[in-house]
C-alpha cells in the first residue's frame, strides 16, 4: 500500500535520480488466451539514460539544455499527475519544485523513455517528500506498464528481464518472471535512424486493437524459445543460441506488426543493415520495441568494433547517398537506476 504520510521533507533535499535505456526484444502472447496478456522480453543498455533532479523551490520551474518543448510539457504533466495521486496529500504550498532535466533518453526510438522519466520523476518526488511507494506503485498511478513490466523491471534492478503479462482487468504492472545478467564481455550493436520514429500514442494504440489475431502456434513458439532456448543460452553464456532465438522471435514479432510499422523493421535502412549483419554470420538481430532502432549481439568488444566499421563501409555504399544511420556499441546495464538524495 502507498502510504499517505505529511510532508517533513528537510528545506535543502536534493534528489537526483539516474536511468538507463531499455531493448524490448519482443512479447510472448499477444492475445491473452492462456489468461495473460503480453509478457515481455528485454534488457537494460547503458549507451542512453534519463538523468533528473528535483528540490524544493518558492516557485515550480523545468529547467533543461536538453528537454524540447514537447518534453517539457510531458514533464509538466507528469508533475500534475503525480500530484494528484502519490502527492495528493502534499499541500498546495509544499507542491512547488525545481525539476531539472540533465540527460534524456531518446524519445520514439525504442529505448523506453516515456516510461523512464516517468519513474524518473515520480521516484525523485517520492523521495523528495518522504512518500513510501515501490517502483510498481509510481508506475501504476503514473500510467505506466500497462503492457510491458520490462522498463519497471530494468529501473530497479538492470540486467536481462523476463516478464509474465497482464492479468486481465487487474491493472498492475506485470510480475518480474526471470532476471540474468549479460556476460561481461558481450556486447550490442545499436543501429538508429533520426529519419524515422517509432509508432507511438494514439497510433500505438490503434495497432494492438486493429491488427489480427495474433496465432496461437507462434505465441506457443516464442514461450517455448524463450524457456528452452534463450534463458539457458543465457546461462549457459551461448551467444550462439541466444541470438539464434533472439532472431526467430524478432522474426515471428516483426512480421505481426509488418502492417503497423511498414515491414518486419520500421526502417528501411535500418532493416538493410541489419539483413547485411545476417550474411556475415551474426545471431541476435533484433528491432528495439517499435523501432526505428535496431540491435545486433556479439560475443565481444573486438567483434563489435569490427561490426561497426563493416556496417558503416556497407552503409555508405550500397544505402542512399543521403542516409543518417548512426553506429555504437552498448553494454548491458547491471544496476538499474541510480538514486541520490542529499540534505545540503
Amino acid at each position: 500500500m502507498i502510504s499517505k504520510q505529511h510532508d517533513y521533507t528537510h528545506p535543502n533535499k536534493f534528489v537526483r535520480v539516474s536511468t538507463p535505456a531499455r531493448l524490448h526484444l519482443g512479447f510472448l502472447d499477444l492475445n491473452g488466451d492462456s489468461g495473460r496478456k503480453f509478457g515481455s522480453i528485454g534488457l537494460a543498455i547503458n549507451s542512453f539514460h534519463t538523468t533528473i533532479s528535483v528540490q524544493k523551490t518558492s516557485l515550480s520551474q523545468i529547467i533543461s539544455d536538453c528537454a524540447n518543448a514537447q518534453m517539457i510539457k510531458k514533464t509538466e504533466a507528469l508533475l500534475a499527475k503525480f500530484y494528484q495521486t502519490l502527492g495528493s496529500n502534499i499541500k498546495k504550498s509544499a507542491q512547488n519544485v525545481t525539476v531539472t532535466i540533465e540527460h534524456l533518453i531518446p524519445d520514439h526510438s525504442g529505448f523506453g523513455s516515456g516510461t523512464q522519466l516517468a519513474l524518473a520523476i515520480g521516484t525523485a518526488l517520492c523521495r523528495l517528500h518522504n512518500i513510501d511507494a515501490t517502483t510498481a506503485e509510481i508506475a501504476q498511478q503514473l500510467g505506466r506498464g500497462k503492457r510491458s513490466g520490462i522498463g519497471i523491471a530494468t529501473f530497479e534492478l538492470g540486467g536481462f528481464i523476463v516478464d509474465g503479462g497482464n492479468k486481465p482487468n487487474h491493472g498492475t504492472p506485470p510480475p518480474l518472471l526471470a532476471h540474468h545478467q549479460l556476460p561481461n564481455d558481450w556486447r550490442m550493436v545499436i543501429i538508429m535512424d533520426p529519419e524515422y520514429k517509432g509508432v507511438h500514442g494514439q497510433q500505438e494504440k490503434e495497432a494492438f486493437t486493429t491488427l489480427p489475431k495474433f496465432p496461437l502456434a507462434n505465441s506457443q513458439a516464442i514461450c517455448h524459445l524463450c524457456l528452452m532456448q534463450l534463458l539457458p543460452a543465457l546461462v549457459e553464456k551461448d551467444l550462439g543460441q541466444f541470438g539464434d532465438a533472439v532472431t526467430k522471435i524478432q522474426g515471428l514479432i516483426g512480421d505481426h506488426f509488418a502492417p503497423a510499422q511498414g515491414g518486419r523493421y520500421t526502417s528501411d535502412n535500418v532493416a538493410r543493415v541489419l539483413e547485411q549483419s545476417l550474411i556475415l554470420g551474426h545471431t541476435g538481430i533484433a528491432q528495439s520495441s517499435w523501432g526505428p532502432t535496431g540491435v545486433v549481439f556479439v560475443d565481444s568488444e573486438i567483434a563489435a568494433t569490427a561490426l561497426v566499421n563493416d556496417l558503416t563501409t556497407y552503409a555508405q555504399s550500397a544505402l542512399q547517398a543521403d542516409n543518417k544511420l548512426t553506429f555504437s556499441i552498448a553494454q548491458a546495464d547491471k544496476q538499474g537506476a541510480i538514486i541520490e538524495t542529499t540534505c545540503e
